[in-house]
Protein backbone atom coordinates (compact mmCIF):
# COMPACT_ATOMS: atom_id res chain seq x y z
CA UNK A 1 0.00 0.00 0.00
CA UNK A 2 2.88 2.21 0.99
CA UNK A 3 4.18 1.83 -2.78
CA UNK A 4 0.66 2.56 -4.34
CA UNK A 5 0.91 5.82 -2.27
CA UNK A 6 4.35 6.94 -3.45
CA UNK A 7 3.87 6.12 -6.98
CA UNK A 8 0.47 8.05 -6.56
CA UNK A 9 2.45 10.51 -5.01
CA UNK A 10 5.71 10.91 -7.41
CA UNK A 11 2.86 10.52 -10.82
CA UNK A 12 0.94 13.68 -9.58
CA UNK A 13 4.04 16.00 -9.04
CA UNK A 14 5.27 14.82 -12.67
CA UNK A 15 2.30 16.10 -14.20
CA UNK A 16 1.95 19.13 -12.22
CA UNK A 17 5.86 19.76 -13.45
CA UNK A 18 5.78 19.05 -17.01
CA UNK A 19 3.67 22.33 -18.02
CA UNK A 20 6.10 24.60 -15.48
CA UNK A 21 8.87 23.18 -17.00
CA UNK A 22 7.79 24.19 -20.48
CA UNK A 23 7.28 27.74 -19.40
CA UNK A 24 9.08 30.42 -21.29
CA UNK A 25 9.08 33.87 -21.34
CA UNK A 26 7.24 36.28 -23.93
CA UNK A 27 9.66 39.24 -24.08
CA UNK A 28 12.60 36.84 -26.55
CA UNK A 29 9.54 36.67 -28.87
CA UNK A 30 9.12 40.03 -29.23
CA UNK A 31 10.40 41.22 -32.96
CA UNK A 32 10.19 44.97 -32.74
CA UNK A 33 10.80 45.62 -36.78
CA UNK A 34 7.98 43.04 -37.42
CA UNK A 35 5.63 44.80 -34.73
CA UNK A 36 6.84 48.22 -36.87
CA UNK A 37 5.55 46.77 -39.72
CA UNK A 38 2.54 45.88 -38.34
CA UNK A 39 1.88 49.00 -37.02
CA UNK A 40 2.52 51.05 -40.87
CA UNK A 41 0.27 48.29 -42.21
CA UNK A 42 -2.76 49.40 -40.11
CA UNK A 43 -2.65 52.68 -40.59
CA UNK A 44 -2.51 51.75 -44.09
CA UNK A 45 -5.10 49.31 -44.55
CA UNK A 46 -7.80 49.52 -41.38
CA UNK A 47 -11.13 51.21 -42.72
CA UNK A 48 -11.12 53.49 -39.73
CA UNK A 49 -8.34 55.12 -40.63
CA UNK A 50 -8.80 56.21 -44.15
CA UNK A 51 -12.61 58.10 -42.36
CA UNK A 52 -10.48 60.29 -39.85
CA UNK A 53 -8.32 60.71 -43.03
CA UNK A 54 -11.42 62.11 -44.75
CA UNK A 55 -12.53 64.39 -42.00
CA UNK A 56 -9.64 66.09 -41.71
CA UNK A 57 -9.51 66.87 -45.41
CA UNK A 58 -12.91 68.04 -45.32
CA UNK A 59 -11.90 70.47 -42.23
CA UNK A 60 -9.26 71.44 -44.28
CA UNK A 61 -11.09 72.21 -47.50
CA UNK A 62 -13.73 73.71 -44.73
CA UNK A 63 -11.08 76.27 -43.91
CA UNK A 64 -10.24 77.44 -47.37
CA UNK A 65 -14.08 78.01 -48.16
CA UNK A 66 -14.75 80.01 -45.56
CA UNK A 67 -11.62 81.89 -46.22
CA UNK A 68 -12.75 82.62 -49.70
CA UNK A 69 -16.11 83.15 -49.03
CA UNK A 70 -14.90 86.21 -48.24
CA UNK A 71 -15.77 87.89 -51.46
CA UNK A 72 -19.15 87.11 -50.86
CA UNK A 73 -20.20 89.99 -49.58
CA UNK A 74 -19.06 92.29 -52.23
CA UNK A 75 -21.90 92.31 -54.89
CA UNK A 76 -20.78 94.71 -58.05
CA UNK A 77 -23.33 94.97 -61.32
CA UNK A 78 -23.97 97.25 -64.32
CA UNK A 79 -26.78 98.39 -65.89
CA UNK A 80 -26.43 99.27 -69.91
CA UNK A 81 -28.76 101.81 -71.71
CA UNK A 82 -27.89 102.03 -75.37
CA UNK A 83 -28.23 104.72 -77.55
CA UNK A 84 -31.88 105.82 -78.70
CA UNK A 85 -33.25 106.25 -82.52
CA UNK A 86 -35.72 109.08 -83.38
CA UNK A 87 -37.37 109.61 -86.34
CA UNK A 88 -34.96 112.85 -86.30
CA UNK A 89 -31.77 110.81 -85.77
CA UNK A 90 -29.93 109.17 -82.84
CA UNK A 91 -30.77 110.69 -79.07
CA UNK A 92 -27.60 109.92 -76.84
CA UNK A 93 -27.53 111.60 -72.94
CA UNK A 94 -30.81 110.58 -70.77
CA UNK A 95 -33.94 110.31 -71.06
CA UNK A 96 -37.24 110.32 -68.73
CA UNK A 97 -39.71 107.57 -68.39
CA UNK A 98 -43.35 108.37 -68.23
CA UNK A 99 -43.30 107.95 -64.45
CA UNK A 100 -40.98 111.00 -64.74
CA UNK A 101 -37.76 108.86 -63.98
CA UNK A 102 -34.61 109.98 -65.66
CA UNK A 103 -32.86 107.38 -67.64
CA UNK A 104 -29.68 107.52 -69.00
CA UNK A 105 -28.14 106.13 -71.86
CA UNK A 106 -24.51 104.00 -71.78
CA UNK A 107 -23.24 102.11 -68.34
CA UNK A 108 -24.02 102.06 -65.18
CA UNK A 109 -21.64 100.27 -62.75
CA UNK A 110 -22.41 99.81 -59.00
CA UNK A 111 -21.20 98.06 -55.85
CA UNK A 112 -23.03 96.60 -52.80
CA UNK A 113 -21.33 95.53 -48.97
CA UNK A 114 -23.27 93.44 -47.03
CA UNK A 115 -22.60 94.19 -43.87
CA UNK A 116 -24.06 91.75 -41.71
CA UNK A 117 -22.16 89.29 -43.64
CA UNK A 118 -19.04 91.47 -43.27
CA UNK A 119 -19.28 91.01 -39.71
CA UNK A 120 -19.83 87.31 -39.45
CA UNK A 121 -16.81 86.33 -42.07
CA UNK A 122 -13.98 86.05 -38.77
CA UNK A 123 -15.88 83.77 -36.62
CA UNK A 124 -16.76 81.76 -39.57
CA UNK A 125 -13.08 81.73 -40.60
CA UNK A 126 -11.85 81.38 -36.99
CA UNK A 127 -14.64 78.31 -36.53
CA UNK A 128 -13.28 76.39 -39.54
CA UNK A 129 -9.82 76.60 -38.65
CA UNK A 130 -10.66 75.22 -35.25
CA UNK A 131 -12.90 72.37 -36.65
CA UNK A 132 -9.40 71.83 -38.52
CA UNK A 133 -7.43 71.67 -35.77
CA UNK A 134 -9.49 68.95 -33.83
CA UNK A 135 -9.81 67.11 -37.01
CA UNK A 136 -6.02 66.30 -36.90
CA UNK A 137 -6.11 66.37 -33.17
CA UNK A 138 -8.77 63.40 -33.51
CA UNK A 139 -6.44 62.06 -36.37
CA UNK A 140 -3.65 61.88 -34.37
CA UNK A 141 -5.38 60.44 -30.92
CA UNK A 142 -6.51 57.48 -32.73
CA UNK A 143 -3.09 56.94 -34.66
CA UNK A 144 -1.95 56.45 -31.47
CA UNK A 145 -4.41 54.62 -30.03
CA UNK A 146 -4.53 52.16 -33.17
CA UNK A 147 -0.65 51.56 -32.87
CA UNK A 148 -1.22 50.54 -29.02
CA UNK A 149 -4.20 48.24 -30.49
CA UNK A 150 -1.60 46.72 -32.56
CA UNK A 151 0.95 46.18 -29.51
CA UNK A 152 -1.88 44.36 -27.73
CA UNK A 153 -3.16 42.44 -30.19
CA UNK A 154 0.76 41.37 -31.23
CA UNK A 155 1.50 40.56 -27.38
CA UNK A 156 -2.44 38.59 -27.43
CA UNK A 157 -0.78 36.58 -30.01
CA UNK A 158 2.94 35.83 -29.27
CA UNK A 159 1.18 34.79 -26.00
CA UNK A 160 -1.42 32.36 -27.30
CA UNK A 161 1.35 30.76 -29.90
CA UNK A 162 3.37 30.36 -26.73
CA UNK A 163 0.50 28.64 -24.57
CA UNK A 164 -0.42 26.49 -27.42
CA UNK A 165 3.12 24.89 -27.71
CA UNK A 166 3.26 24.19 -23.82
CA UNK A 167 -0.43 22.94 -24.16
CA UNK A 168 1.00 20.54 -26.90
CA UNK A 169 3.91 19.61 -25.51
CA UNK A 170 1.79 18.83 -21.98
CA UNK A 171 -0.35 17.10 -23.88
CA UNK A 172 2.09 14.99 -26.05
CA UNK A 173 3.91 13.96 -22.24
CA UNK A 174 0.72 13.23 -20.47
CA UNK A 175 -0.35 11.09 -23.85
CA UNK A 176 2.82 9.01 -23.51
CA UNK A 177 2.74 8.91 -19.46
CA UNK A 178 -0.89 7.57 -20.25
CA UNK A 179 0.18 5.16 -22.47
CA UNK A 180 3.16 3.64 -20.05
CA UNK A 181 0.51 3.46 -17.10
CA UNK A 182 -1.99 1.77 -19.50
CA UNK A 183 1.21 -0.79 -19.89
CA UNK A 184 1.83 -1.47 -16.67
CA UNK A 185 -1.80 -1.68 -15.29
CA UNK A 186 -2.24 -4.46 -17.57
CA UNK A 187 0.65 -6.15 -16.22
CA UNK A 188 -0.36 -5.71 -12.90
CA UNK A 189 2.24 -3.31 -11.68
CA UNK A 190 0.56 -0.31 -10.88
CA UNK A 191 -2.85 0.06 -8.89
CA UNK A 192 -6.10 1.56 -11.00
CA UNK A 193 -6.40 4.56 -9.15
CA UNK A 194 -2.43 5.17 -10.63
CA UNK A 195 -4.09 4.27 -14.42
CA UNK A 196 -6.91 5.94 -13.80
CA UNK A 197 -5.21 9.52 -12.47
CA UNK A 198 -2.32 9.65 -15.80
CA UNK A 199 -5.42 8.55 -18.27
CA UNK A 200 -7.58 11.40 -16.64
CA UNK A 201 -4.49 13.87 -16.72
CA UNK A 202 -4.03 12.59 -20.62
CA UNK A 203 -7.58 13.66 -21.69
CA UNK A 204 -7.39 16.85 -19.76
CA UNK A 205 -4.06 17.84 -20.80
CA UNK A 206 -5.85 17.21 -25.28
CA UNK A 207 -8.79 19.37 -24.10
CA UNK A 208 -6.52 22.28 -22.91
CA UNK A 209 -4.36 21.87 -25.91
CA UNK A 210 -7.93 22.19 -28.20
CA UNK A 211 -8.45 25.49 -26.39
CA UNK A 212 -5.26 26.90 -27.01
CA UNK A 213 -5.24 25.96 -30.52
CA UNK A 214 -9.32 28.17 -30.64
CA UNK A 215 -7.08 31.07 -28.66
CA UNK A 216 -4.41 31.08 -30.76
CA UNK A 217 -6.77 31.03 -34.27
CA UNK A 218 -8.78 33.66 -32.53
CA UNK A 219 -5.55 35.80 -31.45
CA UNK A 220 -4.16 35.86 -35.11
CA UNK A 221 -7.47 36.44 -36.71
CA UNK A 222 -7.72 39.49 -34.76
CA UNK A 223 -4.21 40.87 -35.48
CA UNK A 224 -4.36 40.02 -39.03
CA UNK A 225 -7.98 41.86 -39.30
CA UNK A 226 -6.17 45.04 -37.82
CA UNK A 227 -3.30 45.40 -40.19
CA UNK A 228 -5.09 43.85 -43.35
CA UNK A 229 -2.65 41.32 -44.26
CA UNK A 230 -1.98 37.69 -43.28
CA UNK A 231 1.12 37.27 -41.01
CA UNK A 232 2.54 34.90 -43.47
CA UNK A 233 2.69 37.20 -45.85
CA UNK A 234 4.84 39.78 -44.18
CA UNK A 235 7.99 39.81 -43.71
Amino acid sequence: MRTYCLTTTLLLCLLSFIPARSQESLVGDIDRDLLTKYIALARQNFPRVKSFHAREEKARSMVTTAQMSWFDMFNAGYYYRPETSTGSGTTTGGGVTPNGQLITSGFLFGATINLGSLLSKPSLVKAAKADYKAAVADNAEYDIMLANDVRSRYYDYLAARKQLVIRNLSAQNLKGIANDAQAKYEKGSIPLDVYTISKNAATEAAAQALGAEVTYLKAKDALEDLIGAKLETVK
